[in-house]
């Protein structure tokens, strides 16, 4: 997906854009400048297209001892921003008109030839607009008078940004098996695609966060080409604190968004994280295969069936991914990794596994017609037909007198059931619940 940003000065409303544009309050909005530090992203679709859409708030205030040149802080985050992004939102405070730090800004988006798109806001009233004529002298084409307070023009400020975007490719049908490897700092992913691909393709460090970028690396493995994309590790939102970081967390994002199957690695010495669980989920969310890989596993203690305390260990801690195979590897040694491709190649063939109808009727009929089924005030749930709807990953849709009353431990259950019936291995199932009387044009 592409990438917006949102740049200028401190106090011209920047974060109240963020919010108005994503339609919930996700940036702290205050009248002191820099009150918003961190560097803050939210996926929006507008007209469908989705795209990334970047609150660069975090520049400093002029009193802070960390950050004396504000000048210099924002140079540096314009020029990531250009660096990173497909356009960007140049916002002006139109009560001010346009100040000397607003051409400095201007003069870095023209040396970097952004595409731009000038926001002159707080021009809530008409007798203001006249003011957003001064933004021609900064050279650019697209302004656009708006008021993120009064919600004026944010739906033309909205067509001109997807106009940035560019075609959103199409990787479901790539020759290559796109792969991305993702995890915490210093997990060894840099080192696996090393191993995978018998050279040094990743530079290999004991710093944790040596990767910046994507890196993007073709491996044949037994007549399969695999297209691996090792990723920045991905740490706490409390600790991205700088510009090179933000963005490596944005691009690790839209590395999963790229690839089929997502390798997510673990460290033997701190198996399970609340960081490692959220990226788990946000892997099966986004309806890709899972591999979970357990690295340094040399390292491990040489202890008497080890390996079936910690698969035990890891199916409690990670009840969502229980259905991922668990793979146990050393980079360093190369130790399990020949079969890392096998359990590629099973995961992203079981997202395309579909269960004949015939399955899903006796599914319907005899299994669920002797199961206590959830109900509310006397009224129970009656599953009258299922389908599986085409596309990656796999979805079945059950038509029903009343879909209030299904249950969430209800569709925990019948998720069960339905990987008993085929092998789901490492693909995420999606379950739709239509009342009959409904239209069958589902997606």
């Amino acid at each position: 997906m592409g990438i917006i940003t949102i740049v200028g000065r401190p106090n011209v409303g920047k974060s109240s854009i963020f919010n108005r544009l994503l339609g919930r309050r996700e940036s702290i909005v205050d009248d002191f400048p820099g009150v918003t530090r961190d560097r803050l992203y939210a996926e929006m679709t507008w007209d469908g297209h989705n795209f990334y859409i970047v609150d660069t708030g975090g520049i400093m205030g002029e009193n802070d001892e960390s950050f004396p040149d504000m000048v210099s802080q924002i140079e540096r985050q314009v020029r990531h921003a250009v660096d990173e992004s497909d356009g960007v939102i140049f916002v002006l405070d139109g009560r001010d008109g346009v100040t000397v730090m607003d051409e400095e800004i201007a003069a870095l988006l023209r040396r970097g030839g952004s595409k731009v798109i000038v926001a002159v806001n707080k021009l809530d009233n008409p007798a203001r607009l006249d003011a957003s004529y001064d933004a021609a002298s900064l050279g650019f084409e697209k302004i656009l008078p708006v008021s993120a307070e009064h919600n004026f023009n944010m739906g033309e400020l909205m067509e001109e940004m997807v106009a940035l975007l560019p075609d959103e490719g199409v990787f479901e049908e790539s020759e290559d098996i796109p792969v991305t490897i993702v995890g915490r700092p210093n997990v060894g992913k840099s080192s696996l695609l090393n191993a995978l691909s018998g050279e040094e393709r990743s530079l290999v460090s004991d710093v944790p966060g040596t990767t910046r970028d994507v890196v993007d690396s073709v491996v044949e493995i037994d007549g399969t080409r695999f297209r691996f994309l090792d990723t920045a590790g991905l740490r706490r939102k409390s600790r991205v604190n700088t510009d090179i970081e933000y963005y490596s967390v944005v691009r690790t994002y839209q590395a999963i968004d790229k690839c089929r199957v997502a390798v997510v690695m673990l460290d033997a010495a701190e198996l399970v994280t609340d960081q490692d669980k959220r990226l788990l989920g946000h892997v099966l969310e986004r309806g890709k295969g899972l591999v979970i890989v357990v690295n340094k596993w040399d390292l491990a203690p040489k202890e008497e069936k080890i390996g079936d305390k910690t698969r035990k260990l890891m199916r409690d801690e990670l009840p969502f991914a229980s259905h991922a195979p668990l793979l146990f590897v050393s980079a360093l040694t190369k130790r399990g990794i020949s079969r890392l491709n096998q359990h590629i190649l099973a995961v992203d063939a079981n997202r395309k596994r579909r269960i004949p109808t015939s399955e899903l009727i006796r599914l319907t009929r005899e299994v669920l017609a002797f199961d206590r089924m959830p109900g509310a005030g006397g009224r129970y749930l009656k599953i009258s037909f299922c389908t599986q709807a085409d596309g990656v990953p796999p979805a079945f849709v059950f038509f029903v007198n009343d879909r209030d009353l299904v249950s969430k431990s209800f569709e925990r259950r019948l998720e069960n059931i339905i990987r008993k019936m085929a092998d789901f291995s490492g693909s995420p199932i999606r379950l739709f619940f239509r009342n009959k009387q409904e239209k069958t044009e589902l997606f």
